[in-house]
């Protein structure tokens, strides 16, 4: 579905406006993973303190349940970026390719879908200024276009050969292809590693640390654990 709404916080819950009840029903909590209960993965790891002070700091998470080709090009678009510039990256990119829509008065425009992404070139990228990355995005566009890279077939692989497919993708290492098959195909046991991470993994669990203990539940954990640890950086330096 293309269309634009708004989220609003209450006190104990979350507005829509724009949706209907059937379309929240349908889409929006399935999308917000509210339909998902993350308490489970906290009663299972409660003897561990950072996840339980992690989970505790990180209450209200959840991982969001995105559209492949729009996750894949938006995590290429991370690569080694900083939120601000993803954010107008990604937004000049769906104003040159994407499709208008007016919403509260205001003019938006939408995630490109596979046939539009027929358009994108490394040539027509340099109005949106991604920089080493335009050769990716673009290598991204013409194989989901081709079928090349075919997402419901990369859904239908287990998890370690879903990852190497999506490592097909020029720019893509493990790190962006978990996190496309974390918010792309609902794999809540893919377990991004960035700097971050790696940091609690080596100052906090040194050599036994493993992520596949956390099973399905590996995601979650790894985003309580991303989050706390950067508003946290001091908890995680080395111990003598």
């Amino acid at each position: 579905m293309k269309k634009a709404v708004r989220f609003i916080q209450g006190d104990n819950c979350i507005y829509i406006k724009g949706a209907t009840r059937d379309e929240t029903e349908k889409l929006w909590l399935k999308y917000l993973s509210l339909d998902k209960d993350y308490s489970d993965a906290v009663k299972r790891f409660e003897n561990d303190e950072y996840i339980k002070k992690a989970a505790a700091f990180g209450k209200g998470i959840r991982i969001l349940r995105q559209e492949p080709c729009e996750t894949a090009i938006s995590f290429i678009i991370s690569s080694n970026n900083n939120i601000k510039r993803i954010k107008k990256i990604i937004e000049h990119f769906c104003c040159l390719f994407g499709r208008e829509i007016i919403f509260e008065g205001k003019l938006y425009y939408t995630f490109p879908t596979g046939e539009e992404l027929a358009a994108v070139t490394k040539e027509s990228l340099a109005p949106i200024k991604a920089g080493f990355r335009d050769k990716y995005i673009a290598d991204a566009a013409e194989k989901i276009v081709s079928g090349d890279i075919d997402f419901e077939k990369i859904s239908a692989l287990d998890t370690d050969a879903a990852r190497k497919e999506l490592m097909r993708i020029k720019g893509v290492g493990e790190k962006v292809a978990d996190c496309i098959l974390l918010f792309g195909f609902d794999r809540g046991e893919a377990f991004p590693k960035d700097v971050w991470i790696k940091r609690v993994m080596n100052d906090i669990y040194g050599d036994g640390f493993d992520e596949k203990r956390f099973g399905n539940d590996a995601g979650i954990i790894q985003q309580w654990m991303f989050h706390y640890a950067r508003m946290h950086p001091e908890i995680s330096e080395k111990k003598d």
